[in-house]
């Protein structure tokens, strides 16, 4: 069985991050459509939480598409570029907010990085 690249599981994380916004910030993302999206997030509060949160999804979703990419053609500099990155932004989010999600980050780059010096 072919093992899933660290882009693929970034990629998984990505839709797991944006199914659990969407349960955990249903309510605000209602208001928010009845409401109408144009200007209608604040600098702070639930909506600029919410909204914050969910568009982490598109941008992780994009960086393991890329990451996957860069593993097909061998690119091993931007893959240890992804792993050192994700390894930092995981342990300073695991740090700040330990029930968070952030540990995944941690072990996807941990993985990639390893992965990386082999190939």
């Amino acid at each position: 069985m072919k093992r899933r690249s660290a882009g693929w599981w970034l990629q998984a994380t990505a839709l797991g991050h944006g199914a659990i916004g969407a349960v955990i910030y249903r309510d605000v993302l209602a208001q928010l459509a009845r409401d109408g999206l144009v200007n209608s997030v604040p600098d702070r509060g639930d909506r600029a939480a919410a909204f914050w949160f969910m568009a982490a999804a598109p941008a992780l979703w994009m960086g393991g598409r890329l990451l996957s990419s860069a593993e097909e053609h061998g690119d091993t500099a931007a893959q240890r570029a992804a792993g050192a990155v994700l390894i930092g932004v995981g342990a300073v989010g695991a740090t700040a907010m330990p029930k968070g999600g952030f540990p995944a980050l941690v072990g996807i780059g941990g993985v990639l990085l390893r992965r990386a010096r082999r190939g």
